[in-house]
């Protein structure tokens, strides 16, 4: 019975015009603060009222991805393992240009701000947060120490964020059915 109610939710939730499209990361290496972008592949997103306001993610933090196998071998066994439970996010307030992101990393939950942009068909959101702010600073030693040469003694604690809600009515995407399958 717990089956069929959670699969006719997931359901229901899908139907909703608001997909997640990208969630990316920017964090910083070398003392001229040179960018390593990536992703995770392992995201659900969960629509909320209105599309935005209560809207969640739960990314799987091992399922990094920068494009470099090895570069994520590395971030995962030397940062990411370091830090507690999976990665967690909800939009908490949105007005016109601003929304209140509550982030959940390394046990620790901090509301941060984030600007928006809407398009036609899209939401586009910016944030950054700070390392630290997470009690995360072992986790930020051990990957220093894992890249001291490649990162030439200096990896930073500010990572950007950004995300892309498509709000376009969808035929044929991503829904938090293929994601919390891909949890699993």
């Amino acid at each position: 019975m717990r089956k069929i109610v959670i699969v006719t939710l997931l359901s229901l939730l899908a139907l909703a015009q608001c997909q997640l499209h990208s969630l990316r990361w920017t964090a910083f290496k070398t003392p001229l603060k040179a960018g390593v972008k990536g992703t995770f592949d392992k995201i659900a997103f969960l629509p909320g009222k209105a599309c935005l306001d209560g809207a969640e993610v739960i990314i799987n933090k091992h399922s990094v991805n920068t494009g470099n196998k090895d570069r994520d071998k590395t971030l995962d066994e030397a940062f990411f393992s370091k830090l507690k439970g999976d990665i967690k996010a909800k939009i908490v307030h949105v007005d016109k240009k601003r929304m209140d992101v509550q982030i959940t990393l390394n046990g620790q939950t901090k509301t941060i701000p984030f600007t928006y942009e809407k398009e036609e068909g899209s939401i586009e959101a910016h944030g950054v947060i700070d390392i630290f702010d997470f009690s995360g600073s072992k986790a930020l030693q051990s990957i220093n120490k894992a890249c001291y040469d490649l990162h030439q003694g200096k990896t930073w604690n500010d990572v950007e964020l950004s995300f892309t809600i498509d709000t376009k009515k969808h035929s044929k995407s991503h829904t938090i059915i293929d994601h919390v399958k891909s949890m699993m």
